[in-house]
């Protein structure tokens, strides 16, 4: 009986010491923003647009990311948290404009097939964030499928094919 409790108190013990010590990213923001708009460096404005990027506040974001663009031409990225913030803002003619400037050919197939979607139904139509989910999860399965139907159309028209 006294056995028992002793392994139960370990296994407690050992889930809340395991268990406390992992805890996910949280994005902190310290001082006022139209300071760091202002007077902020490239790392500043873009961990501040980040900052109101996780929060949902993206025309803040955009205010940013638009700065970080102003400071540097050399750095790209907070093009792709700019864009994502246009397409969540509802501001999809800008996040076009925005598209050219991604450097990644996966995330600019992405981003092609969402803004086309959510075009399709209507430009003056803003979309919610959930909405915009699944569209990115239906493309991105879109583009998986394709891909595997791609490589499995080549081996059977390669001919002589091993297995």
């Amino acid at each position: 009986m006294y056995y028992k409790n002793y392994f139960v108190t370990l296994f407690v013990l050992f889930h809340i010491a395991v268990f406390e010590l992992i805890y996910a990213q949280e994005y902190i923001f310290v001082g006022d923003p139209a300071i760091v708009i202002e007077e902020g460096t490239y790392k500043q404005n873009f961990n501040t647009g980040m900052y109101f990027y996780h929060k949902h506040q993206w025309t803040l974001a955009i205010e940013f990311f638009a700065r970080c663009s102003e400071l540097t031409r050399k750095r790209v990225k907070h093009h792709s948290p700019l864009t994502w913030s246009y397409i969540y803002a509802g501001e999809y003619s800008q996040a076009i404009r925005s598209l050219s400037n991604l450097k990644n050919r996966k995330e600019k197939q992405l981003i092609r097939l969402v803004l086309k979607e959510a075009t399709s139904r209507g430009m003056k139509n803003k979309l919610s964030k959930n909405v915009i989910d699944r569209i990115v999860v239906d493309k991105r399965d879109i583009i998986k499928r394709t891909r595997a139907n791609l490589i499995t159309i080549s081996k059977h028209e390669i001919i002589d094919y091993g297995p």
